[in-house]
Parts: C-alpha cells; sequence; structure tokens
C-alpha cells in the first residue's frame, strides 16, 4: 500500500474512533438527562461541560430528538 493511502486510512480510523468515543459519552443518557445538561451546560456531576463533552451532548440530543438542540 502507498503510504499517502496509508496515512489516509490511519486518520480515517482516528476519526471513527474518535467518533465513537463521543457517542458513547452520553449514550445511555436519557432525555430528561440530555436536556437538563444542554440547558445547564453542566455534566452529569454538575461540571461545566469540556468541548468535547459538548460535541458528545449535542451527538445524544441528535440521536434522540433528530434536530441539533437550541
Amino acid at each position: 500500500m502507498n503510504r499517502s493511502v496509508a496515512v489516509q486510512w490511519a486518520v480515517l480510523e482516528h476519526h471513527f474512533q474518535h467518533h465513537a468515543r463521543m457517542v458513547d459519552r452520553f449514550g445511555k443518557a436519557s432525555q430528561e438527562a440530555v436536556l437538563r445538561m444542554w440547558l445547564s451546560q453542566t455534566n452529569e456531576n454538575g461540571e461545566h461541560l469540556s468541548e468535547f463533552e459538548r460535541h458528545a451532548l449535542v451527538e445524544r440530543h441528535c440521536e434522540l430528538f433528530g434536530t441539533w438542540p437550541e
């Protein structure tokens, strides 16, 4: 395999692993929990959302409600 193709596959693999971690972060959160966390911008422990958690919460919101949070 040519080096540039191998690099592209590695980048893509990293992207999908990162996305899987995001989906897993709030994967079991209920609708109520997601809405509460989004409105308060805090995680389940009451701490401000990290950038990663914010993106993960958007993913879960889309999964549950079919739209981006407002």
